[in-house]
């Protein structure tokens, strides 16, 4: 049996661990991977670097453990969401989008690691998802559009790769692109 005072000790460490993931994971949007030390993770929590290490063993684990804690309600929605074709792509793009619109800062480092040029770990989730695990259901949406007729001809882990890009471009900036105007890019794209 726990006693009380173990209780309130495992409180305070989760409590604890949530602060610096939500100051990582702000820190990691606003400014990416690279531009963010655990230093300046650490004085924004107003901790030590020190009492960091105790939770995190490096950056990048840091950085995983952002990524892993939304992660799997982000594929969750993605794929209840999930519908064959260009129709089905842009119903993902809407449940990422809002996603992205409860989580602000994930949203921001999730397109910053889907860029190019960043030095990040590319594979950030546990079970094997990451982006890989987009670019597979992105692919199977085509490729159950192909099926239907639906979907222009081609490998559809290679128009993933293409879909992906302009996903990731149009969730960088909405509002420099209005959904009706991106839903039109991708039925032009990738209609049969």
């Amino acid at each position: 049996m726990t006693g009380p005072r173990e209780l309130r000790r495992r409180r305070r460490v989760a409590t604890s661990r949530e602060q610096i993931l939500d100051t990582a994971e702000e820190l990691f949007g606003d400014h990416g991977y690279r531009a963010t030390s655990l230093q300046r993770v650490a004085e924004r929590c107003e901790f030590s670097v020190g009492a960091l290490y105790q939770f995190f063993r490096s950056k990048e684990e840091l950085l995983q453990a952002v990524m892993y804690r939304r992660g799997p309600a982000l594929f969750a929605d993605m794929r209840a969401a999930v519908a064959p074709g260009v129709g089905g792509l842009v119903a993902v793009v809407d449940a990422i989008g809002a996603f992205f619109d409860r989580y602000p800062s994930y949203g921001r480092l999730t397109i910053r690691l889907a860029s190019p040029g960043e030095d990040t770990p590319r594979e950030l989730s546990p079970s094997g998802e990451g982006f890989s695990g987009a670019m597979a259901l992105f692919a199977d949406i085509l490729r159950d559009g192909q099926a239907a007729g639906e979907v222009r001809p081609g490998d559809p882990a290679a128009l993933a790769e293409v879909a992906s890009s302009l996903m990731t471009a149009y969730l960088r900036d909405r509002e420099g692109l209005p959904a009706p105007e991106f839903r039109e890019i991708l039925a032009a794209a990738f209609g049969a």
